[in-house]
C-alpha cells in the first residue's frame, strides 16, 4: 500500500511558510547491507533538519492510502518519517552501547532511490557519493511534488523565474543583461533553494548578470588562503579576472573581464559543500585532507550579497545541525558517517550506520583525525 497527497493535503503543504519549529526526534540506527552509508548518511541529517522534518511531518499527517506510483520517492520518505516517534520535551535520551538494537534497514528508500531516472544503474556494492545523492533526493522530491501538484490541480506550481535574458536596470543607472534559470517552487526547494548571483564586467560591454539556484553551496577548500568556512565565503565572492574577452573600447581587441559571485538568495536550510574531490590531469580524481575549520554558528557577512537585495543587518546567522564526514585518504572508496543535533536542547549524536552514541558540540565542530568534514547542514535562526 502507497501513501499520495490527496489534493487538499498538497494545497496546504504549497501555502505553507517554512517552520523552525523543534521536535526532539528518537533517534534510530539504519542497518547497512551493502556499501550504503552515503545513503545512510543523508537520510540522518534530513530527518533531524527542523524545517525538512516539520514539512515532511505535515505531509505524512496529511496523506491518504492509494495505490499509485506516480510519486515513489516522496512515498519512501513519508514512510521513513512514519518510522520515528518523538520523545517528550526535556526528557534524557538514553543509549546503549554498540548498534542501536531498534536500528532498521529502510529497503523501501533504497527501492525508490534505484528507480530515480539519473541513477539506474546503481548497483549495492558500488561506492557512491554522499553529496550526489543528496542532490538526487533532493531533485527527486522537488520533482514529484511538482508534478503531484500539477496533476491533482490543487495548487498550482509556481514559477517566479523565467528562462532566457532581458534587460535590467542596475543600481548606477546602467543597463545589466540578466539571465536567470527558470525554477519551479515545491516545499523543497523552498527550504534547500538558494541562489548565486555571477555579475561579469568587460569595458566597453553592458554588464553580465547570470543568476543561477543551488541546493548546496559548493566551496572551494584548495586555496592555501582557505582555513575556514568564512575564508571558502570570502574566495566564492572574490574579483577574479577573465583573460579572452573582446572590448569594443579596445577596437574590438582581447583584453580581460572581471567575474565576481553574489549570494543573492539565501534559503533556510543552507548546505555547504567542501569540494574535496578534485581532479588532476596526471593524477585522476584525488581527496583533500585538509582541515576546514568551521563553528556551530555561522554569521554571513551581507556584503556577499547584491546591494539592491542587501539587508541592513551585517550578518544572517544560522546555526549547525548536521555535519557529514568522508573517511579515508582517496576519493574511490572510504566511509561516511554524520554528527546530527536533536532538535532540542543541543545535544549531539554521532551516527555510523546503526551505531549510535552521544558527542559533545566541541568534538562536532574541533579537528578529527581519520575524517573529514563533507557537507555541513546549517538553519537560519
Amino acid at each position: 500500500m502507497l501513501t499520495v497527497l490527496s489534493c487538499h493535503s498538497l494545497a496546504i503543504i504549497a501555502d505553507i511558510g517554512v517552520s523552525y519549529q523543534t521536535h526532539l526526534v528518537h533517534p534510530r540506527g539504519l542497518i547497512n547491507r551493502g556499501n550504503l552509508c552515503f545513503i545512510n548518511a543523508i537520510l540522518q541529517p534530513l530527518l533531524h533538519t527542523a524545517p525538512f522534518y516539520n514539512a515532511f511531518r505535515k505531509l505524512l499527517l496529511e496523506t491518504t492510502p492509494k495505490m499509485i506510483t506516480s510519486a515513489p520517492l516522496l512515498d519512501a520518505m513519508l514512510r521513513f518519517w512514519a518510522e520515528f516517534h518523538e520523545d517528550t520535551p526535556g526528557s534524557k535520551l538514553q543509549l546503549t552501547e554498540g548498534d542501536d538494537p531498534t536500528a532498521f534497514a529502510p529497503e523501501y528508500v533504497y527501492t525508490a532511490v534505484r528507480k530515480l531516472r539519473k541513477i539506474d544503474a546503481q548497483q549495492k556494492g558500488r561506492q557512491e557519493d554522499a553529496e550526489e545523492f543528496l542532490g538526487f533526493i533532493i531533485d527527486g522530491l522537488h520533482e514529484e511534488l511538482v508534478s503531484l501538484q500539477k496533476e491533482e490541480g490543487s495548487a498550482e506550481a509556481k514559477s517566479p523565474d523565467s528562462d532566457g535574458s532581458w534587460v535590467e536596470v542596475g543600481k548606477t543607472g546602467k543597463n545589466l543583461v540578466t539571465r536567470n534559470v527558470r525554477v519551479e517552487t515545491s516545499p523543497v526547494n523552498a527550504i534547500f533553494g538558494g541562489r548565486l548571483r555571477s555579475v561579469v564586467k568587460c569595458p566597453g560591454r553592458k554588464d553580465s548578470v547570470t543568476t543561477e539556484p543551488f541546493q548546496a553551496l559548493q566551496l572551494d577548500i584548495a586555496p592555501n588562503h582557505v582555513h575556514t568556512i568564512s575564508d571558502a565565503l570570502q574566495h566564492l565572492h572574490a574579483l577574479e579576472t577573465l583573460e579572452g574577452f573582446t572590448s569594443p573600447t579596445k577596437s574590438n581587441r582581447l583584453g580581460t573581464a572581471t567575474k565576481q559571485n553574489f549570494l543573492e538568495v539565501l534559503p533556510p536550510v543552507l548546505i555547504l559543500h567542501l569540494k574535496r574531490f578534485v581532479y588532476d590531469a596526471d593524477k585522476g580524481v584525488g581527496k583533500l585532507g585538509k582541515f576546514v575549520g568551521y563553528d556551530s554558528v555561522l554569521r554571513i557577512p551581507t556584503e556577499l550579497m547584491p546591494a539592491p537585495l542587501r539587508p541592513t543587518a551585517k550578518h544572517i546567522e544560522y546555526r549547525l545541525t548536521a555535519v557529514v564526514y568522508h573517511h579515508g585518504a582517496h576519493a574511490a572508496g572510504g566511509h561516511y558517517t554524520c554528527d546530527v543535533s536533536r532538535q532540542a536542547g543541543g545535544e549531539w549524536l554521532r551516527v555510523d550506520d546503526a551505531a549510535v552514541g552521544s558527542v559533545p558540540e566541541r568534538e562536532v565542530v574541533g579537528r578529527k583525525e581519520g575524517r573529514d568534514a563533507y557537507l555541513l547542514f546549517y538553519t537560519r535562526t
